[in-house]
C-alpha cells in the first residue's frame, strides 16, 4: 500500500504538467493568442482526479493497517511485560518506584506504538519518494538531478548532528517522566502516611521541582525535534 500512494503521489505532478501543456500560446502573425487541446485537458484532469481519489482511498486503509499492526504491537509487548513482572521477585518490585514501572508500560509502550503507526510507515513512505523523486529527476535533467544531490550529503551530515543532540533530551524526558509517575504514585497511595509524619509541604516541593524538570527538558526536546 505504501508502495502504490509513493507512486500515485509522484503521478500527480506530472499528471499536472500534462494539464497544463494542454495551454499554449500560439502566434500568428503578430498577434499572440491562447490555445488551449479541451481533449487533452479533460482526459489529464480525469486521470488527475482519479489518481487523487485513488490516493486519498489508499492512504485510508494504510492508516488503518498501521493503527492495526500498532495495537498488536503494544498487545503483544505489554503482555510479555505483564508476564515477566509477574516473574520478577519481589526485591525488584520492592527497590523500584511503582509508578516508574507503570510508566514503562503505559508511555514507553505507547511511544513505541506511535512510532510504529506513524514514524515507521512515514520512514518508508518517505524513501520510497526519495527513491522515486532521484528516478523522475533524471528522467527531466540530469543536470539539475546532480546539482541536487550536492545538497543531500550537506542535509545528511546536518541531520545526524541533530539526531544526536536531540536524543538526550527524549531519553532525559522519559527518565524524568518515569520518576515523576513514581513521586505521585508513592504520594497517593502513601498519603496516609505522608499526613501522619507532616511531609505534604516537602511532597509538594518536590513534585514541583520534577515537575518543573520535566517541564522544560520536554519543552527542549519538542523544540529541537520540530526544527
Amino acid at each position: 500500500i505504501v508502495l502504490l500512494v509513493t507512486l500515485l503521489t509522484l503521478a500527480g505532478p506530472a499528471l499536472q504538467a500534462k494539464a497544463i501543456d494542454a495551454i499554449t500560446i500560439v502566434t500568428t502573425g503578430e498577434t499572440p493568442r491562447l490555445h488551449v487541446d479541451f481533449s487533452a485537458l479533460f482526459r489529464a484532469l480525469v486521470l488527475l482526479v482519479s489518481v487523487y481519489i485513488f490516493t486519498a482511498l489508499l492512504t485510508y486503509f494504510q492508516g488503518i493497517w498501521a493503527a492495526k499492526l500498532s495495537q498488536n504491537t503494544v498487545r503483544t509487548m505489554r503482555s510479555d511485560l505483564f508476564s515477566k513482572i509477574c516473574r520478577l521477585p519481589l526485591r525488584y518490585i520492592d527497590t523500584h518506584p511503582h509508578g516508574d514501572i507503570m510508566s514503562r508500560m503505559t508511555n514507553d509502550v505507547e511511544n513505541i506504538a506511535n512510532t510504529v503507526s506513524q514514524s515507521l510507515t512515514s520512514m518508508i513512505s518517505g524513501l520510497l519518494t526519495i527513491i522515486g523523486t532521484l528516478v523522475v529527476m533524471l528522467l527531466y535533467s540530469p543536470l539539475m538531478t546532480l546539482v541536487s544531490l550536492i545538497t543531500i550529503p550537506l542535509t545528511l551530515l546536518l541531520s545526524r548532528g541533530m539526531a544526536r543532540f536531540m536524543k538526550k533530551y527524549f531519553v532525559k524526558q522519559q527518565a524524568l517522566l518515569g520518576e515523576l509517575n513514581g513521586q505521585v504514585e508513592e504520594m497517593v497511595t502513601g498519603y496516609k502516611t505522608v499526613v501522619a509524619y507532616g511531609y505534604e509541604k516537602k511532597a509538594i516541593a518536590k513534585f514541583n521541582a520534577m515537575s518543573d524538570d520535566f517541564r522544560k527538558n520536554s519543552i527542549l526536546a519538542q523544540f529541537f525535534g520540530t526544527v
